[in-house]
């Protein structure tokens, strides 16, 4: 689907729960200094779920590859990002600017979505994840910005659901991923080669999220202890082998897959 070519710039939603009076109040106020009004999305809180019963939610997949499960933080986020795909596709919202309630922007980041608005490049998917080591390994310029920025493709699979652009049509196919789910929404948003979606990222990012801040989805997922026994703990080295094999040569391989139709955009 080809996001809109007018100068209507796209519905702001932004995750956040209720009890987060200063994290909307924050976000209120670094939107409206950009020139941008949001629309706040009750986020899911995945602490009052049951999580081991919950039919969104494939446990033993997860445990199979990883060892543990997915936090319930991380449940909570995964749905509420589902919560406006859904809105998306039955409000038919044609794109849409979805962003957590934790994220800095820089003073020109309204130009770089009207110019993305404007490009006759077609995507499903526009990540903001500039941060860490996203760009180390290379990647292709394939459209020209204003401020310097440039839209691009990479050979890598970066984390961060914080700010990213999303179609309609991205956002149906999402959903026929988190039917049942196994990994974050993150994580999803980063497997193009699997959802069959057109993902770019900006250079720079023009977001950024707070990572000084504490996290709502809690640190709790950063343990590395594993939570299997039996024939899951035997299996789960051989699963965890063939998720690196088939992420690595499936991010590599999409890569190169579309040379030949990055070459007639690619800016040198």
């Amino acid at each position: 689907m080809q996001p809109s070519t007018s100068d209507t710039l796209p519905p702001v939603f932004v995750i956040n729960r209720l009890k987060d009076n200063h994290r909307r109040a924050d976000m209120i106020e670094r939107l409206a200094k950009i020139g941008l009004s949001p629309t706040f999305i009750e986020a899911v809180d995945g602490y009052q779920l049951d999580i081991e019963n919950l039919p969104e939610y494939d446990r033993e997949k997860r445990r199979r590859y990883f060892g543990k499960d997915l936090k319930a933080g991380e449940i909570g986020c995964l749905l509420s990002h589902r919560k406006i795909y859904e809105k998306m596709v039955t409000e038919n919202i044609s794109t849409a600017l979805i962003l957590e309630d934790d994220v800095f922007f820089a003073e020109d980041f309204k130009d770089v979505l009207e110019d993305i608005q404007s490009t006759s490049l077609h995507w499903d998917l526009i990540r903001f994840v500039g941060h860490g080591k996203v760009f180390d390994t290379g990647f292709r310029r394939l459209a020209a910005l204003r401020h310097e920025y440039s839209i691009t493709r990479v050979p890598t699979s970066p984390s961060g659901a914080y700010a990213y652009l999303l179609t309609k049509d991205g956002a149906s196919r999402l959903l026929r991923f988190m039917q049942k789910n196994w990994v974050p929404v993150d994580i999803i948003h980063s497997r193009a080669w699997q959802t069959g979606l057109e993902t770019l990222l900006i250079l720079p990012s023009p977001a950024t999220p707070d990572l000084d801040g504490p996290s709502t989805i809690g640190d709790e997922r950063f343990e590395k202890a594993k939570q299997i026994t039996g024939v899951t703990k035997f299996l789960h080295p051989f699963y965890r082998f063939w998720y690196k094999l088939s992420n690595g040569a499936g991010k590599r391989l999409l890569y190169l897959l579309t040379w030949f139709k990055d070459r007639k955009s690619v800016i040198h």
